[in-house]
């Protein structure tokens, strides 16, 4: 099925480029999409590129509303020659996104790096909305978020990466996003904090997704400690998961320094070892497991704290054989 709708969609293209005859039928019609990512001044769906910027000749004439666009093919590495339109950067812009991107469009993996200006301005009242399925947002600022997740389909949102980082966000209050809803209940988030500062527990703890990912270093004892003691008492389903990862970050000994009380010993089965991990008793039918494992981030593995909860008693039957993979 998943190449029937590449087929599809790649002989739409071709519809579109050489039969202009049925553009206006083929406007009308959403289009599914592999990748999409977006700045400012930049657009890139799949593996091509549009850029729109100033006539550098022009640069110094304020009146001046001509503006650039290049297109750039990542596959065949060529440019196409610069052509320059009467609009301003944001005009040109929401026209080739209004051409790709329109209502119900169902996309794959949406890339965040910026919002250009007419989405900022952009009415909601017209009902437009993208199906993403992955939303990744690198270093934006909360209302860039906040601008752009109006637009989005939260019934098919499965995952979010969410990179937070004090250089990108200043001196305020830079964890504040954890507590908007569509972060606080996204089925799988995967949260890169970036030092000097780490994110205080409470907003952690405050979390509900089934799947957490956490890249934070300098992960102190006591937060993780109360972590644990919120999930023990929690109404978390079985099957909801932590991972806590981190480059030079050396888990065995926050494992076994945690001195938690009411703990049982457990033993995890990975595909050809079997691992010591602790077990704690949540209620007649939930039992909460924390134990070292792995967390697959591209095409390694790093070690990593894991905390599951799981159905009473069924803590042999727990693997690690699926490691939690960072997009």
């Amino acid at each position: 099925m998943k190449k029937k709708l590449k087929e599809i969609n790649f002989h739409r293209q071709e519809l579109h480029n050489h039969l202009p005859s049925l553009r206006t039928i083929n406007s009308l019609l959403p289009y599914t999409i592999e990748k999409v990512r977006i700045e400012s001044d930049e657009l890139r769906i799949n593996r091509k590129e549009w850029t729109f910027c100033k006539n550098p000749e022009q640069e110094d004439d304020e009146d001046s509303n001509e503006r650039i666009i290049s297109i750039f093919n990542r596959d065949t590495h060529r440019r196409s020659p610069n052509f320059s339109v009467n609009k301003s950067s944001d005009e040109a812009f929401e026209k080739c996104f209004s051409v790709y991107l329109k209502n119900d469009s169902t996309i794959k993996d949406f890339d965040l790096s910026g919002v250009p200006k007419f989405l900022y301005e952009r009415d909601e009242s017209d009902g437009f909305k993208l199906n993403i399925s992955k939303l990744r947002t690198n270093g934006v600022l909360v209302d860039v978020f906040d601008y752009f997740i109006r637009f989005v389909n939260l019934d098919n949102l499965e995952y979010i990466h969410l990179v937070l980082s004090n250089k990108v966000f200043g001196q305020g209050d830079n964890f504040g996003i954890l507590e908007r809803p569509e972060i606080v209940n996204c089925k799988n988030l995967d949260l890169y904090v970036i030092a000097p500062k780490t994110a205080p527990i409470n907003y952690i703890t405050g979390l509900k997704n089934q799947t957490l990912v956490l890249n934070q270093n300098y992960f102190d004892v006591n937060d993780l400690r109360l972590l644990i003691e919120n999930w023990k008492i929690s109404s978390r389903p079985v099957g909801t998961s932590f991972c806590l990862w981190a480059c030079g970050f050396i888990k065995t000994e926050i494992l076994n320094s945690l001195e938690l009380q009411d703990t049982f010993p457990v033993e995890i089965q990975d595909e050809s070892t079997k691992m010591q991990g602790i077990g704690m008793k949540m209620d007649n039918n939930r039992d909460l497991v924390l134990y070292q494992g792995q967390h697959q981030v591209g095409n390694r593995y790093r070690p990593a704290l894991k905390m599951e909860v799981i159905s009473r008693g069924s803590e042999k039957k727990i693997g690690d054989s699926e490691p939690h993979v960072s997009g």
